[in-house]
């Protein structure tokens, strides 16, 4: 994904999407396909054969397990770019083995340039967390490209929907937020779609003044990415909140009927530094669309 200098012009040419074949990842593959439909873009669906898998099963004959899996991936994979092609679409598959499988996906979306990773979630907390692992979420914090994340609890892609009508973008106001705020215009530039930019105010305390003086502050900083030539197509709506981040986030979803939410992500390769829930993770488990996360170190 990117967007041409001086420009809000979106430009999505290459998709990935991550699927196990479960009747879950239909979901994931729905909204990718539509995505790809509306763009005119090339398809990769790419499955990992997990080999982890092999090492704690204690399977006493791996050779056999693996030549399974591949069996199974193959097949599956061969149906998935059938039923694909069918409806007209470009796409190709590719299946990958490892150990660790968030990382063999990022690496391929390297080498494929691609513009934008489309994969599920589920809700894992805590230790529990860590002992079982989430792809997913280590995609997110080590993906050097957007990712589309559709979490649990999204709603079904209609087979109409080619865009988003109703978009939330929100920011701490630090991390590059003059690019990814940049790149949440392009994507309502593209659906005419209704945008808030939003922030959440955190420990504000109990003195009423400060507290409206940093609402103000932040609603400048707001107004201040937003482009003149923005209001040509739009009338973004600036959100100021104060609260519990992830909260406040979802509130303004529910309230707004929005259809796609656009955060920031650090980026990290530790598992460590993401032990306690944090707010991508919390929205993402309990938002009802899709998310996408712009990351950066």
């Amino acid at each position: 994904m990117s967007v041409t200098e001086n420009q809000i012009e979106l430009l999505l040419d290459r998709i990935v999407v991550a699927t196990d074949f479960t009747p879950e990842s239909e979901r994931v593959v729905s909204y990718a396909s539509a995505l790809a439909k509306h763009f005119a873009s090339q398809l990769t669906l790419v499955h990992v054969i997990d080999l982890s898998v092999v090492t704690f099963s204690g399977a006493i004959d791996g050779g056999v397990l693996v030549d399974a899996m591949r069996h199974d991936s193959g097949e599956n994979m061969h149906k998935a770019l059938r039923e694909l092609s069918s409806i007209g679409l470009r796409v190709q598959g590719q299946v990958l083995e490892a150990h660790d499988p968030a990382g063999a996906i990022i690496l391929f979306c390297d080498q494929q340039n691609a513009d934008l990773l489309v994969i599920g979630t589920h809700s894992r907390h805590g230790l529990r967390k860590i002992i079982l692992g989430s792809i997913a979420q280590d995609i997110i914090h080590r993906a050097k490209c957007p990712v589309l994340t559709i979490g649990p609890n999204t709603k079904p892609v209609s087979s109409e929907k080619t865009s988003f009508s109703t978009i939330l973008f929100a920011t701490d106001l630090q991390h590059d937020i003059a690019e990814k705020a940049a790149t949440a215009l392009a994507i309502a530039q593209d659906g005419v779609a209704r945008i808030y930019m939003c922030h959440v105010l955190q420990d504000t305390g109990t003195n009423i003044s400060e507290t409206l003086a940093l609402q103000l502050e932040a609603e400048v900083a707001l107004r201040k990415l937003v482009p003149e030539a923005s209001y040509d197509w739009c009338c973004p709506e600036y959100v100021v909140e104060s609260g519990n981040v992830s909260d406040r986030i979802l509130k303004v979803v529910r309230d707004a009927g929005v259809d796609l939410i656009i955060l920031g992500a650090r980026r990290s390769s530790n598992w460590l530094d993401r032990l306690n829930e944090g707010v991508v993770e919390k929205v993402l488990a309990e938002a009802d669309c899709p998310v996408m996360t712009l990351c950066t170190d």
